[in-house]
């Protein structure tokens, strides 16, 4: 690749103008991937300190309880293959919310789990049941797919606009292929 380039900018009459671009579109699309890293990680690391702070909001405004189901959750499915799913169903269960209150409703719990069985559930600061609180490692992962995923975004639009630009640019030397080719045709002496 090196001497490829080497000869696009070379006063190398072999050389196309056509090279030449194309070679100024290679070293353009790969200086905007990695100019576009430094954003990208900044937007991911701004996605990782939002989803710390909303970790540290929940944690603070959820706490945790033990809750006793009343009726048998839905049975585990089987998939085709005879593997077992492992998936999350509604049941209802009983629980003490905070301030000693008793209350029952519908809580998530893992498929099969039989009534009369303790599961930890969280609960609001007014005893709803409501999904665990975000963790750090949650965090972590969002600021890291946001990240890589809005780098990989820019890095497709980049590489398509190459792409279409290195395909103009091709179309444009078979043309003048044909064009030279013709010209020799004419240009031949006939026997």
């Amino acid at each position: 690749m090196k001497a490829r380039l080497g000869l696009w900018f070379t006063r190398n009459p072999l050389a196309r103008r056509s090279d030449r671009l194309e070679a100024a579109l290679v070293i353009g699309a790969v200086l905007l991937a990695l100019l576009a890293i430094p954003f990208a990680a900044a937007v991911g690391s701004e996605a990782y300190a939002d989803g710390r702070e909303r970790a540290a909001e929940q944690v603070a405004n959820r706490q945790e309880a033990t809750a006793v189901l009343l009726v048998d959750a839905p049975p585990v499915q089987v998939r085709l293959d005879g593997v077992p799913m492992d998936e999350k169903v509604e049941a209802t269960a009983r629980w003490t919310a905070p301030g000693g209150l008793i209350r029952e409703g519908v809580v998530t719990v893992d498929a099969g789990t039989v009534a009369g069985n303790e599961v930890r559930i969280w609960l609001d600061a007014s005893g709803h049941p409501v999904e665990a609180p975000v963790t750090d490692t949650d965090a972590v992962s969002l600021g890291i797919g946001v990240g890589t995923g809005l780098w990989l975004g820019w890095l497709s639009l980049v590489a398509g606009i190459f792409l279409v630009c290195r395909a103009a640019l091709g179309r444009g030397r078979d043309a003048e292929w044909a064009r030279e080719w013709q010209r020799m045709a004419q240009d031949r002496p006939t026997a």
